[in-house]
This record gives structure tokens, C-alpha cells and sequence, in this order.
């Protein structure tokens, strides 16, 4: 209650603080009348009279010291008013290469506007420059609008999904006009991996693009001389899969058409192919994922660990008991220390089944054996919605992000175990705690009060973390944060330190992307602080296995199905796995790790975490034999084997000799590496040694097809300007998210209308209420005195 009304207090007054001054101001007041009414020897009368008067004062000077002090605290009411502006469309012209497929409609278009409204015009890009961002930042001014007439396909500055998030925190809008084109052109580029190991399969995508009235087009491509595709199609992406043998490969991809740019009609790429790194597979038992492993890498199979393991990339345990591994734990530890990789996989024979707990070989793993002992109620959570103005775009079925928002938060606490605490936390530049952490069986009328939220403001995203982590800290248990937001914030430095300090405060953030333009770089980045996941507005139904409860008929069946919980990493990313599970071990994440798969029923599969230089992940199912043989299949196999790779890392780093360059366009550098006893030299190329025996240099090309430097063969491309042919697909979505609008050329009293409507200002202000607590303490001062008289006079 007095938290309640201290929070009324500073939301109505500028001084509150001032009203605590009454109390010893009456107090010495009241001293004062009562010293100075005493006087010895009058008549009785006249001492009743006088007691009568005293008890008056005392009311109206207790009542004057009131209105004086709140007239001193300055009450005030907000006000809201709009103030016309001066419209202003800054017209910006894309000047780059690129734009020569499209009709040129700037002089109508300028011509038109200029009749209309007050025109700026500058001309962005240059030949093969696409500064676009940076262009329109300098022209970025506060309830502003910029009209774009350009292809949105930027190559250099600043994003424009950064930009666009600019513009709205200042009220200014980025607009496009829609290009016609009345140019054909096709551009073709090849996608895959720049370094591979031999024998493993790999997968090439050919990626078409055009614009204009082109129909099929003749495809081919050549691997290393060989033609492997020669068609005419109208797909815009072609694949296909091959096995390479160690060294440099060569693939051209072209397309046979007259069109207007030739530069993109070829594509060059290599690939790089290595030798497979050798792991150590340390098991008592014949494997199933033997022959899993040895597709990949070259795999040495023991009992026991060696004394040595500087041959080895990683070391990958199966099902072993403690006691080999605790032996050896400290050749075990410095060699994942030292950038080393180690996979445990889970069984009968190993976590609760072989004693690992409290062991030093469990200090190495992202997991401690056991499941967590926790009493009812001790999980809290606090669901933090978004509800700026940036909420109000429509979302899919939904006709507002934040009504998606109302529906998702609802469904989250529906499917929470009953005893958990659950808070729910409102914020758009503020933070606003709406319902206490409580029970869920608790609560009451909290989804209509959920309903009637409105969107509207700025977004501060660090407000309604802090915000989270204050009302957590007032429990115990775990502390989670589910946080419901598009990201687009103001502030975001201040969001990331608000991240840090969760997660110094032992609590973990989940962030949910919503919103047809969601930031989900800085939504991965604040869940990451934490050791948090980042979902997807679709994937919001994943929170249930984090928070829900356990169906026990599917525990009981005994068969569970594999689900990847966090889609944001390596090993995960992308995969979609359709695996049975029929058992598990009892294990739980350590606060540092991150926990990537789970069975369907919240059990622990994969959990990964970071030892030193290196790298350690965990299996708390089997290698197949048992209870997770779905795993092994070719779809279901990928979370092994990327697993694999991400533990291995750079599967040269331990060559005494290697030769390596990335890709390349014109005009952009390459980095080419050699390591060599023998410093390398070639011509008009500077290398220095940055590390023992390794050398790097810089290079830049002229020309594209394949060269070579100090014997490094790589690919040199055409400028990235003629990559992406036509309107960038982007484009919308990013003006969109600004505010801004797609116009037609000829939509001129449209374009007015909405600049007129971009510099319209809402100003919210104060005015003061002093005037009357003053004129009433006056008044009845004056009051006072006339009473006071009046009764003299009698």
C-alpha cells in the first residue's frame, strides 16, 4: 500500500518529498498557538472563547501548512498536443550501376513533388558503390520522410535494417518508389563450403536471379573441367552433391543469355579439400557409431586413454565408467584446455551407471549427474511483453504484433506446472509490473487485464529486463525471464549491460522474436548473456518443455521423441530431426552451459559449454545401441557429426604446412595464409609473419577467374554491385519497419500526405497546478482573520 501510494505521489507531483515536511511544521505551529494563547487571570468566558478560537487554528493552520507544501511539491497533469511541422521529402536517387536495368523516373518524380511540397534532392552510390545506409543517415532528420528510388541492394556502410530502426526511434520515416524494370538481366552465383574433408559428401547450391521478362535459362555448370549440369531451367536454385579428393577444386557456374550486365553471368569458386582429422574413440564395447564416425574422420579406436594425445583433434568417450577417465583426467583436461574437442556419449555403463558424480572427470562436463532437486514453487518466471508502438503492425493472422503477443502469453501461462511463480511485466518506455510473482493457481483476472493492454510509445528493452530482474530477485528458486519483444529498442548498449546483469543476478532470459521485422541478432545477444535460448515467434511452444509439465503417459511408454530446444547454434541450426528415443541419463545443465536438444519430455540430450580453448559436449543418450538408434540414420545423423565438427574446429590448425585463401571479388581483399618453414614470396605481395612459421599477406584483384599467389589458388569474382539483380527482397520489409510506405511513381498527393503526417509532432508536456492550493490557503488565511476579528469585536 505505501509502495503504492509513494509510486501516485511522484507520478503526479514534481516534489513529492516536500509533503514530509508538514508533519513538524504543524507540530511547531500548534507549539507556537498554544504558547502564545495562554495568558493568566482572565475571566472564563473569555477562556472558552479563546479555546474555541485556538481549535479553529489548529484545523485552518494545519490545512494552510497542506496546500502550501503541495503547491510547493508542484502536482501537474500531462498534456499531449500536436504542433504542425514543416514537411520536407529528402528525395534520394541511387546513382550505383545496378539501377540501369530500371526506367529513370526521378525528373517526373522530383518535378511532381517540388509543386507540392518543400523537395530535397541528393543523388546516393556511385559505379560500384552502394552506400545506401550511409546515405540515408545524412539525411535523416527528426519527423522526417525520405523517399528512396533505388534497388535497396546496399554493398557498403551501415545496414538498412539498422537504419530503418534509426529512423523510427526518431519519427522519421524511409519510403520507396516501386521500380519497373525495362532491362533483362540474370545473374548466377554458387554457394557451399570453401574447405572440406576428403571422402565426405558435400552439397553445392546454384543460386539464379533476374529481373526483367526472362524465362528459362540455359544453366552450366563445370567441376574441375567436367560438366556435371547443362540444362535449361526455371528454378531459381539448382544442387548438387559430390565427394572431392584432397586439394584445390574448381567450379564454374554460367548462364547463356544476352542481357544487359555480363559481368554476373560466370561464377568461379574453389574448394579446398584436406585431410580428415584424427579423433580417438575411447570405448569397451563394439560401437554401432563407428561407422558414422569413420565416414568423416580417421578414427582410432581404445580402452584407454594414452599417455600422448597431440595426434588427435578431439576424444570421444562412449559410455565408459569413471574410473579409466578419472585416471587420466589431468592429460584429459589440459589437452581440451589447449583448443581440443571431447564428446561423452551417455549409456548403461556411464553418468549415475558409472559413478561420475562428484568426480574430476564430471568437472570437465557441461552437466552434473542427478536431476535438479527442486521443491514445489521453486521455479519463477517473469513474462516481460512488449507493447510500444512498434507493436501495433499486423503479425500474421493477428491484427497487431502485440495482440500476438497477448495470445502467446497467455499460452505460456496455461502450460506452466501450476506451482510456478509466474509475474508479468508490461514496458514500452517504461516498465510496468501488472501481476506479482505468484502461483499460478493463484491468480486472478490477470488474462483480462492481459487483454486490455494497449501498444503505444518508445521501446526500452533494458527498462523491462531491470524491471524483471527487481521483482525476481524478491524470490528464491530459479529465476527466469521469458521476454516478448521485435528487439527494435532504444538503447540497446543499455539492454545489453540490463542482459549482464541478469545474468549476474542469476537469472536467464528467452527471449521471443516477435513482429513481422524482428532484430534477432540483439534478441540472440541478450539471451546468450544468460546462457539463455532465442525462439521464434513459432517455436514460442517450445517454452513448455523449459517450464511445462511432464506428461507422464509418454514417460511411462517409454518412448520419447528427440527436439532440438535452441535452433541459434552450430550444431543445431537448421535441423529438424524425426528421432524415437527409448531412454536417457539422469543428468542436469551446469549454470554455464548451453542446453541444445532435449526428449520431448524436458529430458537433457545434448548440452554443450566451452573448457579452456577448447570445446566439450555432452550425450545423455547412448551411441545407438540402445536406446537412441534413430540417431544414426542419414537425416538424424547431422547433430553427431556437427557436433563432431564443432568440437574439432579448424581441422588444419595442427598442419606443419598449409596454403589457404578465401574467395575474393574485385576490388575486395583476400587473406592469404601460408605456413611454411620457408618465408614465402611473390610478386608485388608483402607477407608477414603472424605467427611461428606463419605467414599472411593481403591481396586485392583486378581480373576475375582463378589466381594464384605463393602458390594459393583462389577465386576472384565480379564486384558484388551485380550480385543481386533486381528490387532487393528486403526492401520492403525494412520500410516497413520504419513507418514508411511503397509508392507508385505517380502516388505524389500520397507521398505529401504522409510527409505532412510524418512532421506533425506530439508534444507531451506538464502544466503545473500551483495556483489554486495557494489561492485556497490564501483564502482561508483571509478566513481566518475575519473569524479571529469578528470575534474580538463581540
Amino acid at each position: 500500500m505505501i509502495t503504492e501510494l509513494i509510486r501516485w505521489a511522484y507520478s503526479v507531483m514534481e516534489y513529492p518529498l516536500a509533503l514530509l515536511a508538514a508533519i513538524p511544521l504543524i507540530l511547531l505551529i500548534w507549539f507556537l498557538i498554544a504558547r502564545k494563547s495562554w495568558v493568566a487571570n482572565e475571566e472564563l468566558e473569555v477562556k472558552q472563547q479563546k479555546r474555541r478560537v485556538r481549535k479553529w487554528m489548529y484545523v485552518t493552520r494545519a490545512l494552510i501548512i497542506i496546500l502550501l507544501l503541495i503547491a510547493i511539491a508542484s502536482p501537474f497533469v500531462e498534456r499531449e498536443k500536436f504542433l504542425e511541422g514543416d514537411p520536407v521529402v529528402h528525395v534520394l536517387i541511387d546513382n550505383s550501376s545496378s539501377m540501369a536495368v530500371f526506367d529513370d523516373y526521378s525528373q517526373q518524380l522530383v518535378s511532381a513533388l517540388q509543386r507540392k511540397v518543400n523537395t530535397e534532392v541528393r543523388f546516393i552510390g556511385s559505379g560500384t558503390t552502394s552506400n545506401i545506409g550511409d546515405s540515408i543517415l545524412n539525411s535523416l532528420e527528426p519527423h522526417s520522410s525520405v523517399l528512396l528510388l533505388s534497388d535497396g541492394n546496399a554493398n557498403a556502410g551501415a545496414s538498412l535494417g539498422d537504419v530503418a530502426l534509426f529512423a523510427a526511434k526518431i519519427n522519421a520515416s524511409v519510403n520507396a518508389i516501386k521500380l519497373s524494370p525495362i532491362k533483362n538481366d540474370v545473374g548466377i552465383e554458387v554457394f557451399g563450403p570453401g574447405k572440406t574433408l576428403v571422402d565426405t559428401e558435400n552439397t553445392f547450391t546454384v543460386v539464379l536471379s533476374k529481373t526483367g521478362s526472362v524465362g528459362a535459362i540455359p544453366v552450366r555448370v563445370t567441376l574441375d573441367g567436367e560438366i556435371i549440369y547443362d540444362q535449361t531451367t526455371s528454378d531459381a536454385a539448382i544442387q548438387f552433391k559430390r565427394t572431392l579428393t584432397k586439394g584445390v577444386h574448381r567450379i564454374i557456374a554460367e548462364v547463356n543469355v544476352q542481357d544487359f550486365f555480363d559481368q554476373n553471368n560466370k561464377f568461379y569458386k574453389t574448394v579446398r579439400v584436406v585431410d580428415q582429422p584424427k579423433i580417438l574413440l575411447l570405448t569397451q564395447k563394439s560401437s554401432p557409431m563407428d561407422e558414422l564416425l569413420k565416414q568423416v574422420y580417421l578414427v582410432d579406436i581404445s580402452t584407454e586413454i594414452p599417455d600422448d594425445l597431440g595426434d588427435y583433434y578431439a576424444v570421444v568417450v562412449n559410455d565408459m565408467p569413471v574410473g579409466p577417465l578419472d585416471r587420466m583426467s589431468d592429460v584429459l583436461n589440459d589437452f581440451v584446455a589447449d583448443g581440443n574437442g571431447l564428446v561423452v556419449f551417455g549409456g548403461q555403463g556411464s553418468y549415475e551407471h558409472g559413478d561420475y558424480r562428484n568426480s574430476l572427470f564430471e568437472s570437465m562436463l557441461p552437466v552434473v549427474v542427478g536431476s535438479p532437486e527442486r521443491e514445489e514453487g521453486d521455479t519463477a518466471i517473469a513474462i516481460v511483453i512488449d507493447i510500444s508502438g512498434s507493436q501495433g503492425s499486423p503479425f500474421g493472422r493477428f491484427a497487431s504484433t502485440a495482440d500476438f503477443s497477448k495470445a502467446a502469453t497467455l499460452d505460456i501461462m496455461r502450460n506452466v506446472k501450476p506451482d510456478t511463480r509466474v509475474a508479468i511485466i508490461a514496458f514500452n518506455t517504461d516498465a510496468y509490473l501488472l501481476s506479482e510473482p505468484s502461483p499460478m493457481f493463484s491468480k486472478k483476472d490477470v488474462e483480462g487485464l492481459i487483454a486490455r493492454l494497449k501498444w503505444g510509445g518508445g521501446t526500452n528493452v533494458a527498462a523491462g529486463i531491470m524491471k524483471a530482474v527487481g521483482v525476481l530477485n524478491t524470490v528464491g528458486g530459479s529465476k527466469n525471464v521469458v521476454i516478448l519483444s521485435d528487439g527494435k529498442t532504444q538503447g540497446s548498449a543499455q539492454a545489453i549491460e540490463a542482459a549482464k546483469f541478469a545474468s549476474n543476478s542469476g537469472v536467464r532470459i528467452y527471449s521471443v522474436g516477435v513482429g513481422p521485422s524482428t532484430d534477432e541478432a540483439f534478441m540472440i545477444n541478450i539471451a546468450d548473456l544468460t546462457n539463455g535460448i532465442y525462439f521464434r515467434a513459432t517455436e514460442e511452444s517450445r517454452l513448455n518443455i523449459l517450464f511445462g509439465p511432464v506428461d507422464e503417459r509418454e514417460v511411462e511408454s517409454g518412448r520419447m521423441n528427440l527436439v532440438v530446444l535452441n535452433k541459434n547454434h552450430f550444431i543445431t541450426a537448421d535441423f529438424e530431426p524425426d528421432a524415437t528415443l527409448y531412454g536417457f541419463n539422469q543428468v542436469s545443465p551446469k549454470s554455464a552451459a548451453r542446453l541444445l536438444a532435449t526428449t520431448s519430455t524436458g529430458e537433457p540430450v545434448l548440452t554443450v559449454w566451452r573448457l579452456g580453448l577448447g570445446r566439450v559436449a555432452a550425450f545423455s543418450v547412448d551411441d545407438g545401441s540402445s536406446w537412441a538408434g534413430s540417431l544414426l540414420s542419414e537425416a538424424n545423423s547431422r547433430i553427431i557429426t556437427r557436433t563432431l565438427s564443432w568440437v574439432v574446429g579448424d581441422p588444419e590448425r595442427k598442419n606443419t604446412a598449409i596454403l589457404d585463401a578465401s574467395d575474393t571479388r574485385i576490388g575486395e581483399a583476400t587473406e592469404i595464409t601460408v605456413r611454411s618453414s620457408i618465408p614465402p614470396t611473390a610478386e608485388g605481395v608483402a607477407f608477414y609473419e603472424a605467427d611461428d612459421n606463419t605467414y599472411v599477406a593481403s591481396v586485392i584483384s583486378d581480373a576475375v577467374g582463378f589466381q594464384k599467389v605463393a602458390g594459393v589458388e583462389f577465386a576472384v569474382n565480379h564486384e558484388s554491385e551485380f550480385s543481386k539483380v533486381g528490387v532487393s527482397v528486403d526492401l520492403p520489409d525494412v520500410v516497413a519497419s520504419s513507418g514508411g510506405k511503397m509508392f507508385n511513381v505517380k502516388d505524389i498527393d500520397a507521398i505529401v500526405d504522409h510527409a505532412k503526417t510524418k512532421a506533425k509532432r506530439l508534444i507531451t508536456g506538464r502544466q503545473y497546478v500551483r495556483e489554486p492550493f495557494v489561492i485556497l490557503a490564501i483564502i482561508l488565511l483571509l478566513g481566518e482573520i475575519f473569524i479571529r476579528r469578528l470575534i474580538r469585536k463581540q
